[in-house]
């Protein structure tokens, strides 16, 4: 017989909490939807610079070619979504419900609550 104390019971492993990730659905005029928990890039071809990820690329189809190839950029902060043109031709325009629509200055993250329309050159896309 041993007169060693029983070994002790392991220490049960932390339990993971995953805290769920925001999503957004972006709509195109055209109909289309896609729902987005990560970022992205909107255009007719839309292509990431050198060194760039992005989980999500969303391809406008515009045969006016009014939507630059790389238009748009978005993600997220928290639990906020936002976006940033990226140097688009024509431009991207805010409009949030209940507030003057506004230019979006190339380069610039605007955070944008859902029921936004951003327009891009002849198109737009909603964000619910």
């Amino acid at each position: 017989m041993s007169d060693s104390a029983p070994e002790p019971a392991p220490e049960p492993a932390p339990e993971r909490v995953e805290i769920p990730q925001p999503s957004f659905m972006l709509t195109l005029d055209s109909g289309e939807s896609l729902e987005v928990s990560a970022n992205g890039l909107v255009g007719r071809m839309p292509q990431p610079a050198a060194g760039e990820r992005f989980a999500h690329l969303v391809i406008v189809t515009d045969p006016s070619r009014s939507v630059s190839k790389t238009h748009l950029e978005f993600g997220f902060d928290g639990e906020q979504l936002w976006v940033l043109d990226r140097n688009s031709g024509n431009g991207s325009i805010i409009r949030e419900s209940g507030k003057i629509p506004r230019r979006a200055d190339p380069g610039r993250k605007y955070i944008v609550p859902r029921g936004t329309r951003i327009d891009m050159g002849a198109t737009h896309l909603l964000i619910d």
